[in-house]
């Protein structure tokens, strides 16, 4: 029997705890080989352990089996080196700041735990499954897909990667009482096709949209709305795509 004391623990973290061990060792190496011509590295690593499995349904979490403890199970592991090249030929690319990971989300629980066993774990993993190689999710899950959600996650990780960026603003009186506020950049107003975008507010006081494109934004405001020494500038471009500022006089 297992006993209490005895905390259990799950394969990953080992393994990471391990593998840094070994990184260390090597980073001391590069440190080493500068005052010394000969000295011992670990080749490889090979591990014999008797352990308890447990299951809770979803994940697998195991105990090590103390002096005296009957019942184990046997898992052997070997660990051997892997050069950078053979790192990138066999892993893909880490999350950036263009993506989600698929828990951020707002996909149920289910369903995204259910794609991350498919290996998709981004908004943009789930895009190029859906939209370039035409997989019908419903068919290789046992989860019901919506997929209205499915369609605004691909939204999502598209605008992401076509992000608005303001390069420059300026004021310029139009008729009296009244100005314009012009915004410069990138990325602006690319839903043209969507009747509600782009909205503004300036002090949470709605303003009025003159025009919009990809590159320019014009928005014309009453002078006493922008009387003050700062003011919160606010513009939904579209569902996936808000952009906030602060205008000072």
């Amino acid at each position: 029997m297992v006993t209490k004391s005895n905390r259990p623990w799950n394969l990953e973290s080992f393994l990471n705890s391990l593998i840094f061990e070994l990184d260390k060792a090597q980073d001391t190496l590069s440190v080493k080989r500068l005052n010394r011509k000969l000295t011992y590295t670990v080749k490889d690593v090979a591990l014999d352990l008797q352990i308890f499995p447990e299951y809770d349904g979803d994940k697998v979490r195991f105990t090590t089996a103390k002096p005296g403890e009957t019942g184990a199970s046997k898992v052997s592991l070997q660990l051997g080196s892997i050069r950078d090249h053979q790192i990138r030929e066999v892993t893909k690319e880490p999350l950036t700041h263009d993506d989600i990971s698929i828990e951020e989300t707002n996909l149920p629980e289910p369903a995204w735990k259910e794609l991350k066993k498919l290996g998709i774990t981004s908004a943009e993993d789930l895009r190029r499954t859906v939209e370039d190689h035409k997989v019908d999710l419903e068919q290789v899950t046992d989860q019901k897909i919506d997929y209205k959600n499915l369609a605004d996650l691909i939204n999502q990780s598209r605008r992401r990667k076509q992000a608005p960026r303001v390069s420059k603003v300026s004021f310029a009186k139009s008729v009296p009482g009244k100005a314009i506020l012009t915004l410069e950049g990138d990325n602006l107003a690319i839903a043209s096709s969507l009747d509600d975008f782009p909205v503004a507010v300036i002090n949470d006081q709605p303003v009025e949209i003159v025009s919009a494109n990809q590159n320019e934004l014009q928005i014309q405001v009453d002078e006493d709305q922008i009387q003050g020494v700062s003011n919160q500038l606010k513009v939904a471009l579209d569902p996936y795509a808000i952009v906030t500022m602060n205008l000072k006089n």
